[in-house]
């Protein structure tokens, strides 16, 4: 028994400390964003987070309107409400599933990616030749893939939207039968100014942690190869942590308290 609280009492500080690591490192960044000299990094790490990401997100968010028409069009036959799903569909992309799904896709596409690229400079002493010349690691690594977040994710968001309606409007008028005009109508009858700000604000939110935490990793990269391998798989698996747990804290937050 003894042994088991220990192991618990272990993790929940090795947790603790990992936050405030992460929270560190957040306001860090951030802070050193707007003192960026060299701005043409943040061109090379919007093309890398944010075009190189839109066509799976396109694919993905035409793919998941499809599926959500159908899904909800079927159960809403029964009821003959059918032509409410267009409402739903926006309703889910713009609140919850828009911004997760988003999140998601590029923790694992992008997280990844600058985990290895950092575990690499970390573990062959390139961060420690940039400490040597006086050049601030966080400023110079992570800082300008802040601000490419920021840009990147709210400028996806937005896309995604409009496409997972279109996606929605092909299935529910041509599959299902609505009208085109009552299927637009419906699509943004129910959703307002507030929804699309939180919307916004979770995306804002989800691109901070995504950046930081894998950049975290990749900062503590250590054991070769299989430590690069491994940054790479806990930036992943933590961004999808924080990232599922942010968004249950902002949605209490903005709708339930």
């Amino acid at each position: 028994m003894k042994k088991i609280i220990e192991n618990l009492g272990g993790k929940l500080l090795f947790l603790i400390n990992y936050i405030g690591n992460i929270s560190y490192l957040s306001f860090s960044s951030f802070k050193k964003a707007f003192k960026l000299k060299k701005r043409e990094d943040i061109f090379k790490y919007v093309n890398e987070i944010g075009s190189e990401s839109m066509p799976l997100v396109g694919i993905i968010s035409l793919f998941t309107g499809m599926v959500l028409v159908m899904q909800t069009a079927h159960a809403l036959k029964k009821f003959g409400a059918e032509m409410y799903s267009g409402g739903i569909v926006s309703v889910s992309m713009i609140r919850e599933l828009g911004p997760v799904l988003i999140a998601l896709i590029v923790a694992g596409r992008v997280g990844a990616s600058i985990a290895a690229e950092i575990g690499v400079m970390k573990i062959t002493e390139q961060i420690d030749a940039l400490e040597v010349m006086a050049v601030d690691p966080v400023a110079y690594l992570v800082s300008p893939r802040i601000i490419a977040g920021l840009i990147s994710l709210p400028s996806l968001f937005i896309i995604s939207f409009f496409i997972s309606i279109f996606g929605a409007f092909f299935v529910g008028v041509f599959t299902v039968g609505i009208s085109s005009g009552v299927f637009l109508y419906q699509s943004f009858k129910y959703i307002g100014i507030k929804d699309f700000l939180i919307g916004l604000f979770k995306v804002i939110v989800f691109s901070i942690i995504i950046i930081n935490v894998s950049s975290y990793q990749g900062l503590n990269a250590y054991g070769g190869a299989e430590g690069v391998g491994r940054a790479s798989t806990y930036a992943v698996v933590s961004s999808f942590f924080f990232i599922i747990l942010a968004n249950l804290i902002i949605t209490g937050l903005f709708y339930f308290v």
